[in-house]
């Protein structure tokens, strides 16, 4: 499916607000599905936890703030890797688990 123009997505948005969601989980769908199978899963848990942000949201801004700082912490968390300066963390970390059957973890300690 083709993305419609700007001004089309505007004018149905004001419009038609449910129709604009429709059509914008239909074109989510459209690209997560045109992408290689070993990519889809991630792609959509990664759209699973921006809707639930903006469902989270206050707001239409507060939303938009929310998605763009997990934006940039993923830009720095690559911009670390290609500088070589990310550590894996599961590499580096001792997790402490109590509680029956050692389910719970009390505490994360950093070496």
């Amino acid at each position: 499916m083709e993305l419609p123009p700007f001004e089309e997505l505007r004018k149905l948005a004001e419009r038609d607000p449910q129709g604009f969601e429709r059509l914008r989980a239909e074109l989510i769908e459209d690209c997560i599905s045109s992408c290689p199978p070993g990519r889809q899963r991630r792609l959509r848990g990664l759209q699973f936890v921006i809707d639930s942000r903006r469902r989270l949201a206050s707001n239409p801004m507060h939303a938009l703030v929310q998605i763009q700082s997990m934006m940039h912490e993923a830009l720095d968390r690559l911009r670390r890797a290609l500088n070589g300066q990310l550590v894996r963390e599961s590499a580096s970390c001792k997790v402490i688990r109590s509680g029956w059957g050692g389910r719970r973890i009390k505490e994360i300690k950093w070496d």
